[in-house]
């Protein structure tokens, strides 16, 4: 969804460059030549719009909330995660830089999936008195991505809460498998109209219509959070150096409709073929990114990732987990409708391999506490 309708927006680029609307709706025209369909009459004008340099979309807010663990995504920020206890795991011990620490974790499960719930230090207390079974209500725990597993996980730090087993709260949780595989959601070809949200592994190919500015956050080298004032870290303390992170956003079109996609660190680097050096400079001189917004407008790319819906403004959301910046456009949205085409099918539901069929269990046998390697930094 754009910030404004297509009426609207030809009308505030006609105020502001001063071109005639016939000329405007030329363009759109053109452009959508141009692009070979991949893009929508409401994705050109704001293509347009941002080639003449006349600002369309509105700024957008984050806000945290109740979120299932199937939605959680690495720009979640202040959410509440309600789940069961589904397994503990032994508490370990481990020195680091000279101190001495402890870590223990445990699956946290509801009916959408499980994540890993991580214990520090003096949490570990918390930890010891929990059993399975137990219901959670996490409040503002740290999203990051797991180093062992493909999945993301919950860290528990000052700034987090946890209720046990509060009155009147219940949680249905989907059973564990102990099959050695580690479940992963199957990559789903899809077209943005299509989006319905708690979607994982979902690969688009679309047009890049907008680009905003980069957002910048100093980050502990050691884990990757976000500091706090002072340069402190909520686990580890100072931060003499801190580390450089950043995502950037992007509007997406496929012809069909359009998508705002995120991109953290290492997807933003991909997308911009740029190096985090250049990312250091940005920070330091926005406009410097200008030339890198107008030079991404009208790519074409391939992403593969998360599918939510933003409540607040009610409107579906991708965050990115791989960017594919050289690809055939034509080529891949041939195949897309070769495979959609072959789906409608009667004896589709035959021909479709075992993996794509969705996991009525959830594998987690090989999991285990975080490894010393989960205390270095993240890419993300």
């Amino acid at each position: 969804m754009f910030d404004i309708p297509y009426e609207q927006a030809v009308k505030r680029i006609h105020e502001a460059s001063g071109l005639p609307i016939a000329e405007l709706q030329s363009r759109v025209d053109a452009k959508m030549q141009q692009l070979g369909g991949m893009v929508s009459r409401d994705g050109a004008i704001h293509i347009i719009a941002n080639e003449l340099g006349v600002q369309l979309a509105a700024p957008v807010a984050q806000s945290g909330g109740s979120m299932k663990i199937g939605d959680l995504s690495l720009s979640a920020r202040g959410v509440v995660v309600t789940g069961k206890v589904v397994r503990k795991y032994d508490a370990k011990t481990f020195s680091k830089n000279g101190r001495d620490g402890r870590i223990a974790s445990l699956l946290l499960g509801d009916d959408t999936g499980v994540t890993r719930l991580v214990f520090w230090n003096e949490q570990v207390d918390v930890w010891n008195d929990l059993k399975e079974g137990d219901v959670l209500v996490v409040r503002n725990p740290f999203v990051k991505e797991s180093m062992m597993k493909d999945r993301l996980e919950l860290q528990l730090n000052t700034q987090s809460t946890l209720v046990v087993n509060p009155e009147g709260v219940t949680v249905a949780n989907r059973p564990i498998s102990e099959n050695p595989a580690v479940e992963r959601a199957p990559r789903v070809q899809k077209y943005i109209k299509d989006l319905q949200g708690d979607e994982e592994n979902v690969e688009l190919v679309a047009t890049v219509l907008q680009v905003y500015d980069p957002r910048f956050f100093d980050s502990c080298p050691q884990c990757n959070r976000k500091l706090l004032g002072g340069n402190q870290c909520p686990q580890h303390g100072e931060v003499a150096v801190p580390g450089l992170n950043f995502s950037m956003n992007a509007l997406l079109d496929d012809g069909t409709g359009n998508v705002r996609t995120s991109f953290w660190k290492q997807q933003a680097l991909r997308l911009t073929g740029k190096t985090e050096a250049e990312f250091q400079r940005y920070k330091d001189d926005p406009n410097a990114f200008e030339s890198v917004k107008n030079d991404l407008l009208g790519e074409f790319i391939k992403v593969v990732g998360r599918v939510k819906r933003n409540e607040t403004f009610d409107r579906i959301e991708l965050t990115a987990n791989l960017v594919f910046t050289d690809v055939d456009p034509i080529a891949e949205l041939q195949n897309l409708d070769k495979k959609l085409a072959a789906e409608k099918r009667p004896d589709a539901a035959s021909e479709q391999p075992a993996s794509a069929k969705a996991p009525d269990s959830i594998d987690v046998a090989g999991e285990e506490v975080v490894s010393l390697d989960d205390l270095e930094s993240l890419d993300e």
